[in-house]
């Protein structure tokens, strides 16, 4: 997880962003064992608290976004965090794929077609890679078909 360059944090508030950070995951896996949306509050307070520390630690803000959207049902404020982790650190693959599939099933395609692409682009993990391209073969197909069949 790449993160944008920031020669002026010190090293003990690396260190101390990184020790909230795993303490998010920490809890956000908790959460997914035990399905408690308790411990997913939680884990978005420690990655909020990992960004107080190190405001441009991009892994931070994607973490964050991804467990506001799925699993908080925050989806304009994890999407305004996967965007704010790709403003940090642009060559990184993975916020363009979760940004674009929330678009995706959230009637935005336009804006999900250049997110996965770009995902694409960028080479993003094999084994997600399919996916983005069987999303991209259907979201284009379905604007096709809207705009031979336009709605009364």
């Amino acid at each position: 997880m790449p993160d944008a360059p920031e020669p002026k944090i010190a090293t003990w508030r690396r260190w101390l962003a990184y020790l909230w950070y795993m303490w998010g995951a920490s809890l956000a896996y908790w959460g997914l064992r035990t399905a408690e949306t308790g411990f997913f509050r939680a884990a978005e307070g420690a990655y909020s608290r990992a960004i107080g520390v190190w405001p441009t630690f991009s892994s931070a803000y994607f973490q964050r976004g991804v467990i506001r959207e799925r699993e908080l049902g925050q989806r304009t404020a994890g999407l305004l965090d996967l965007s704010h982790a790709i403003k940090l650190t642009p060559e990184w693959p993975e916020p363009y794929l979760r940004r674009g599939l929330i678009r995706r099933f959230h009637g935005e395609p336009d804006g999900a077609i250049a997110d996965l692409e770009r995902y694409l682009e960028l080479g993003g993990d094999s084994s997600w890679r399919g996916e983005a391209e069987r999303q991209l073969v259907a979201l284009r197909a379905e604007l096709s078909d809207s705009a031979q069949h336009p709605e009364p």
